[in-house]
């Protein structure tokens, strides 16, 4: 009898993406699921159209691939919530939290996500085009590749923190002695 090589052990990242898909992607259209939650769910590749999340709680979800068109998550929670090369298109996450969120090539447009708090986001090549990002905090992400409306947020960055320390260097001030300027000398006191 043949002897079977071993088996070697997956890399994390691998065993990861090799986790079966499911059956067949889920479909919600015209759906309220206020206040819903959704707890260690895979929705790869799942289609949202005109559903309501308000105030949903989504932790370990997998949304990877997946269409969102005319969502409301307001003042959702997010937590570990994998939405890679998703798409979200008039989505309105206003008041929502994020945190640990991974959004690599993802292509947002026409969202609002303005007053939000991205906490452990990656941004790698996400794209957002024509969306509300007043009040955007974003704390500890990833941003590399970032663009928004066509301009890459990492190296704006780059380069306004290269002005900010190239700016911080001390200046001349009126206070102190012009070169080749010797200052008065003052009178030694009388004893």
């Amino acid at each position: 009898m043949a002897k079977k090589p071993p088996i070697a052990p997956a890399s994390e990242d691998a065993a990861e993406d090799q986790v079966a898909p499911p059956a067949a992607p889920g479909r919600f259209h015209g759906s309220t699921l206020a206040g819903a939650d959704f707890d260690d769910v895979d929705l790869r590749g799942a289609r949202f159209h005109n559903v309501a999340l308000t105030k949903a709680e989504l932790d370990d979800v997998d949304l990877r691939g997946a269409r969102l068109h005319n969502v409301a998550l307001t003042k959702a929670e997010l937590d570990d919530v994998d939405l890679r090369d998703a798409r979200l298109h008039n989505a309105t996450l206003a008041g929502a939290s994020l945190d640990d969120i991974s959004l690599a090539g993802a292509r947002v447009d026409n969202a609002d996500a303005s007053a939000t708090r991205w906490s452990d986001v990656r941004l790698r090549r996400a794209r957002f085009e024509a969306s509300d990002l007043r009040g955007v905090e974003i704390v500890g992400c990833t941003i590399d590749g970032l663009t928004i409306d066509g301009v890459r947020i990492d190296r704006l960055l780059e380069e306004a923190k290269a002005r900010s320390s190239a700016s911080s260097a001390p200046e001349a001030t009126g206070k102190e002695a012009t070169p080749g300027r010797k200052k008065p000398r003052r009178p030694a006191p009388v004893r």
